[in-house]
């Protein structure tokens, strides 16, 4: 899992972080918080108020997939990595 949110008002989101690039991210956006109900310290709660541009949005998201995908056995890695050749 890279990413959770409420399916029903999309308000917020969470995402995997590096560990020591999470407390420069919630001292630079104050819509980066700490999470509810996952890990502090590798995961952020990024709330959908505006003041984040989409542009960065995706690059959370990317990197919190990046993250997770890196740890997924080498099998399972190759078969995402070919299914987006496709």
């Amino acid at each position: 899992m890279f990413t959770a949110t409420d399916i029903t008002t999309f308000a917020s989101f969470s995402i995997k972080c590096k560990p020591e690039t999470v407390d420069e991210l919630r001292a630079t956006y104050d819509a980066v918080q700490e999470p509810s109900y996952f890990s502090k310290k590798h995961w952020c709660r990024v709330v959908v108020d505006g003041s984040i541009p989409n542009k960065i949005l995706y690059e959370f998201l990317e990197t919190s997939y990046r993250l997770t995908v890196a740890n997924l056995p080498k099998k399972i890695r190759l078969e995402l990595e070919n299914e987006n050749d496709m």
